[in-house]
């Protein structure tokens, strides 16, 4: 019976002795979890737990990490640091287990992958797990995963961040150096807490913008304007639906060269609005829309002229000049501004070009007066229909059906415009292009001026 109650006080004693040892070595495996801050719907991402043998004799490690509801992992061996003895995936909670037994300091690595469902909702998601493990003559340990535990599921926008340029400045041509013109963005509000707003945009390089705080709705809390680069800004928060139009001013240079110069579209790097919803983001939403302005600079016409071939002609002139214009015989050409481009010729090549970018091509004014008709031997006429565009700074890239033709061509030229007209014509260097090809009455021009060819003009 002594006997007895000397083991009784002998386990107490090894439970008072080992009880503390077990409680102390409970937290020093210390497994901690790392994901992703943000994530998006339909992503597949890593997991990793990691955590670090507290002693000799360890053994039977089991991580067990839970993924959010409905949402499905996947493990394999092959991922972890050391091998794993075995793994399982089951919906959304992974294990992963080694044998062991392993030495003091032995760092492993468990690693597993998440896929976030379609149909997830927005916001904080949350991990949670656990490591067990036995170590030495220890009872079962269990501890607490810790470090990251919550990913956010990006919200969902759906809105649009549209510029808008003065609509009389979008017409070719009617912009000038010196000028002053506005551009207007504008979103609405797509949630509550609608904060943190900014909006950057570039005008063409070499443009100088403006800005106020005033021009803006909401009037805006702050404005940076630096060069062709705008910054604008709203502190919030705002309410859903609250509308927004962002306005600035933009001068063109003195010294802009004639033609189109663009604003940035659809290019999150260079125009851009930056927001937050409450605790989230920043997001981001490209600004769309308007982005060309065409500027005009007096007395410059710039481009070259091709003949149907492809050959650059550098020899060849483009004049403007003005064209009586009678109604009911009244003269009306300054009223109407009147103003014809004729293609002007070294006398090599027929009088015959045509220009198709912005303006309608005038066919009963040919001298033989058949609308529609394409006669090689007189120009074709394009009508300017007001009085600015006489000094517009136009780029007249005349090729392909628009080039124009030898007044006399042998018969290598013409079969190479009739091989042009079968098949897209390439470069020396083999690349396609389509702006050279001849529509069959062009290239039979090129057959004419080679069976009927005529004299200079």
């Amino acid at each position: 019976m002594g006997l007895c109650r000397l083991f009784v006080a002998l386990l107490v004693v090894v439970a008072v002795v080992f009880m503390p040892l077990t409680v102390a070595l409970a937290q020093q495996a210390n497994p901690s979890r790392a994901l992703p801050p943000v994530v998006d719907k339909g992503e597949t991402f890593d997991v990793t737990v990691n955590l670090t043998a507290p002693g000799d004799d360890f053994r039977l490690v089991t991580v067990v990490d839970l993924a959010p509801a409905g949402w499905n992992v996947t493990v394999n061996g092959t991922w972890c640091t050391p091998t794993p003895s075995f793994v399982i995936a089951t919906g959304n909670k992974a294990q992963i287990v080694w044998s062991g037994p392993f030495n003091n300091g032995t760092f492993f690595t468990a690693v597993y992958k998440v896929t976030v469902p379609g149909d997830a909702e927005s916001g904080f998601h949350t991990f949670t797990g656990s490591l067990g493990y036995y170590l030495a003559s220890s009872e079962h340990i269990f501890e607490n995963i810790t470090g990251d535990s919550q990913v956010f599921l990006s919200l969902e926008l759906e809105f649009d961040v549209i510029r808008h340029i003065n609509e009389t400045l979008k017409s070719p041509n009617m912009l000038y150096p010196d000028d002053t013109f506005e551009v207007f963005v504008n979103w609405t509000a797509p949630l509550n807490n609608f904060s943190a707003i900014a909006l950057t945009d570039l005008a063409p390089a070499g443009f100088e913008v403006e800005a106020n705080k005033t021009w803006c709705s909401p009037t805006a809390n702050e404005t940076n304007a630096t060069g062709n680069k705008v910054e604008i800004a709203w502190y919030g928060p705002y309410a859903e639906g609250t509308n927004f139009t962002a306005k600035y001013k933009v001068t063109v240079p003195g010294a802009a060269a004639p033609g189109s110069h663009y604003f940035p579209c659809d290019n999150c790097s260079l125009s851009w609005l930056g927001y937050y919803f409450a605790g989230y983001g920043p997001y981001t939403s490209c600004t769309i829309g308007d982005s060309e302005v065409v500027v005009t600079v007096p007395s410059d016409i710039v481009g070259e002229t091709r003949d149907v071939n492809a050959n650059v002609l550098p020899d060849v002139t483009v004049t403007v000049f003005e064209k009586p214009v009678s109604v009911d015989g009244v003269d009306v050409s300054t009223e109407l501004g009147a103003y014809d481009i004729e293609v002007r010729t070294t006398g090599l090549y027929w009088e015959r070009a045509e220009k198709w970018c912005y303006y309608t091509l005038d066919m009963n004014a040919m001298p033989d007066g058949a609308p529609g008709s394409r006669n090689p031997y007189y120009p074709l006429y394009i009508n300017f229909t007001m009085p600015e565009l006489l000094a517009a700074g136009f780029t007249m890239d005349f090729e392909g059906d628009y080039g124009l033709v030898p007044q006399a061509c042998n018969v290598t030229y013409a079969m190479e415009s009739i091989n042009k007209c079968n098949f897209v014509p390439k470069d020396v260097y083999g690349m396609n292009h389509t702006e050279w090809r001849l529509t069959s009455w062009k290239a039979m021009e090129s057959v004419d001026s080679w069976t009927h060819p005529k004299n200079c003009v």
